[in-house]
């Protein structure tokens, strides 16, 4: 599970078929029902979809809430699939009044954010909105709203389960820029949609190359061009054009906050854990002493501005 201290705003599209997967009860076993339980299906290359059900059956006599809460957090059976849940979660409590489930968490869902929180709270609303009598999900942590989320009751229609080839994804993205005093970096958080002819890390490029909405400094030097960008085995390779050596700072530190706005950014993406520049196909080169012909990793701390 990826780390990131913020959460953002959970993907808005419809479903198809119009709702949550219809509970079912499993064919000649009179004293158990069975479930759809949603998990990570991002790390499967070959999936057509951001999260997946699997089946599983549960006795008629237990509370399906804690049961399900239970299944959701030992996670999935299938090798293709993942966890979204940080580890150490706990369901703490919960109620279910005129539809909507509430349920509260521990601690540990604070630690979520971006593609991350939009997918345990898939998973969480997808697996509990078949229940008949539930028609919503509320998520609270330790008895406390994520202040940060636009959205705090989510339904059926708050999902988007696919974002493959068929249709778009909607998601919530942390694009990493420069503070208005050049010392450090912040996080933007904004709400994109990725197109069907896109991948996620180009998506999430494409959106950060735009450049920041909310009184940040944009890091792609003017004039630059994004000629590729690919995802191979966790490495990031993007290619840009000369324009893009030629606008970094000469100051080794200024051009590593720019530099490392791109890296941080991409490697939010799952599955991304390092960033390769390229300009024209070939390895960047050395901007003073900052090495570029090498993968890079992300720097948290730069939003604390100790490169």
């Amino acid at each position: 599970m990826k780390r990131r201290g913020t959460a953002l705003l959970l993907c808005a599209a419809l479903m198809a078929a119009g709702g949550c997967a219809a509970r079912q009860d499993s064919a000649g076993k009179g004293e158990e029902t069975e479930y759809l339980v949603y998990y990570s299906a991002l790390s499967d290359q070959r999936g057509e979809s951001a999260v997946e059900g699997e089946r599983h059956t549960l006795p008629q006599d237990q509370d399906p809430v804690p049961s399900l809460m239970e299944v959701l957090l030992e996670g999935p059976d299938s090798a293709r699939l993942t966890s979204p849940f940080p580890d150490g979660l706990q369901l703490l409590d919960w109620q279910l009044e005129e539809g909507r489930l509430h349920l509260d968490l521990s601690e540990q869902y604070y630690s979520l954010s971006g593609v991350d929180l939009t997918l345990a709270d898939a998973c969480l609303t997808l697996t509990f909105c078949q229940l008949e009598e539930v028609e919503s999900v509320y998520v609270t942590v330790e008895g406390r709203e994520l202040s940060y989320r636009a959205v705090q009751q989510l339904s059926a229609g708050d999902i988007l389960l696919s974002g493959g080839a068929d249709e778009p994804l909607a998601m919530g993205v942390e694009l990493w820029y420069l503070r208005p005093d050049g010392q450090a970096l912040e996080v933007e958080r904004r709400q994109i949609v990725k197109t069907v002819d896109q991948t996620l890390v180009q998506a999430v490029l494409a959106a950060w190359a735009e450049g920041p909405e909310d009184g940040l400094t944009p890091c792609l030097p003017e004039g630059s061009q994004i000629r590729d960008v690919t995802l191979q085995d966790g490495v990031c390779t993007v290619d840009l054009s000369p324009e893009y050596i030629q606008g970094l700072p000469q100051n080794e530190t200024a051009a590593a906050l720019m530099v490392y706005a791109m890296v941080n950014t991409l490697c939010e993406v799952d599955g991304v854990e390092a960033v390769q520049l390229y300009i024209e196909g070939e390895p960047a080169p050395a901007v003073g002493g900052l090495p570029l012909d090498r993968a890079l990793i992300p720097d948290l701390s730069l939003a604390e501005g100790s490169y």
